[in-house]
């Protein structure tokens, strides 16, 4: 029988029960947060709400978020159960929502839609909003594909996206899809192809310095993502999708393009420079819709690669571009993620991930003190592709991880069987649904302001 989210849950909270959990979660003392302010500020807010007095409630609410809301992130609140944490911390998110969704309500509060509106969208820009990042694995990223499902399921996938190599393809395949027809997908995944990977002949495979044919790829992507542009997959879908590309040359820099920054960008030809994997694909340029149509080359004398070499989770070009604050990362690069699962286990980090922390830092710093010194070398190119890989995050406020096969590894580099996509489909929900909680939570305040500037939006 196909293990559900329903059935995960029934078990953890079986789970729950034997172990006595709900004690814990009734007990509203934490060294995390400060629970006689905490429950003040909840009671405060539901009787300034329950009264009807909207202007008092603004400025109360906001302090309240601003806060509490860093503190009420950390991890060690989940800790004791992947069901959720302190009846308190609950209590509080569900007030904080209740008051947003009055406040929306001009009829109830007897505010202008107008002040209301831009009141929301100063409260917007200051909490952030949160972002979903996928990160390269070759065919291992497939388990991407699980992670989406499982936060689609839930209503919990944010509507930014961002991937680099294998993610961008996957990224690409969601930016282009509405809620229903993603839904539609994973009930029938069978359409999805995995054939991307075709052996070139000796005599091409030395002339172009790669082992596939980027043909087939962009072939298999067209199928799988279609032909739209960033601008009008936006438009199409309402989903901002960033993809990372990697530059050939040395003074051009890596690239995160989307629909503010390349809008009339194929979407397909970003996704394929963003997996063309040095060896494995040879280097490729980007294409563009013109007004009239036709489809030119876009920075024509550029081209790039696996964006993964310089920004597998491009964190800080997203704060800036999206006003994201807040990363959930679904991180499959056999090279990073069993040492992030082992590392970043819920709760405070322990020995392993110091440690970890630590010899990468030095490497990183040891990397970049080579490359310097070889910049006129050959060797250069090698070393700051390397310092990069060392030196760049790997994880985020939530992060997602596969668990570590080392028969997986063997097939990274392989096409892969419809039942093996949905093994790996399978395995992303499974990794997923532990985190569900605190993405739901961590991620409900930045949802709600957005609904409401939505829904006051629609109304004028």
């Amino acid at each position: 029988m196909t293990e559900t989210y329903e059935s995960w849950r029934q078990r953890a909270e079986a789970k729950a029960e034997q172990v006595g959990v709900d004690a814990w979660r009734g007990d509203p003392e934490s060294s995390v947060y400060d629970a006689v302010l905490l429950r003040r500020h909840t009671h405060e807010l539901t009787r300034t709400r329950e009264a009807g007095r909207a202007m008092e409630l603004v400025p109360l609410l906001r302090e309240a978020l601003y806060r509490h809301l860093g503190e009420l992130a950390d991890p060690r609140l989940y800790a004791a159960t992947p069901l959720g944490t302190k009846y308190l911390v609950e209590a509080f998110y569900e007030e904080a929502l209740a008051c947003i969704a009055y406040l929306a309500d001009p009829a109830q509060t007897g505010l202008d839609p107008e002040f209301t509106l831009a009141g929301f969208k100063r409260a917007s820009h200051i909490f952030g909003r949160s972002a979903l990042l996928l990160s390269g694995g070759a065919s291992l990223g497939f388990f991407h594909l699980g992670v989406v499902k499982a936060l689609c399921e839930q209503s919990l996938l944010p509507d930014v996206l961002s991937g680099a190599s294998m993610g961008a393809l996957i990224a690409c395949g969601v930016g282009v899809r509405t809620d229903e027809e993603l839904k539609a997908l994973f009930e029938d995944p069978s359409v999805i192809r995995t054939d991307a990977l075709k052996r070139l002949s000796p005599k091409r495979a030395a002339k172009e310095r790669a082992l596939y044919d980027p043909a087939r790829l962009e072939e298999v992507v067209l199928n799988n993502c279609g032909d739209l542009t960033f601008e009008e997959a936006h438009s199409r879908t309402g989903r901002t999708v960033s993809i990372s590309v990697s530059p050939t040359r040395e003074r051009q820099k890596p690239r995160v393009l989307c629909y503010y920054t390349t809008p009339n960008v194929l979407m397909t030809s970003a996704a394929v420079a963003s997996a063309a994997i040095p060896g494995a694909f040879p280097a490729t340029t980007l294409r563009q819709r013109l007004p009239s149509g036709q489809v030119a080359p876009y920075m024509g004398t550029e081209t790039w690669i696996d964006g993964s070499l310089k920004g597998d989770l491009p964190m800080r070009r997203l704060s800036r571009l999206h006003n994201v604050n807040h990363f959930i990362v679904s991180q499959a690069n056999p090279h990073v993620a069993p040492i992030r699962r082992m590392t970043r286990r819920r709760g405070a980090p322990g020995l392993p991930g110091i440690v970890a922390s630590s010899v990468r830092t030095q490497v990183a710093h040891q990397l970049e003190l080579a490359r310097d010194l070889s910049r006129r070398t050959p060797l250069y190119s090698a070393l700051d592709v390397a310092q990069s890989l060392a030196g760049q995050p790997y994880g985020g406020d939530i992060d997602i991880h596969p668990r570590f096969r080392p028969t997986a590894l063997l097939r990274a580099m392989s096409n892969i069987s419809h039942a093996e996509l949905l093994q790996h489909i399978k395995e992303g929900e499974r990794a997923t649904w532990p985190m569900l909680a605190r993405v739901r939570d961590q991620t409900c305040v930045s949802r709600a302001l957005y609904a409401a500037i939505r829904r006051l939006s629609s109304a004028e």
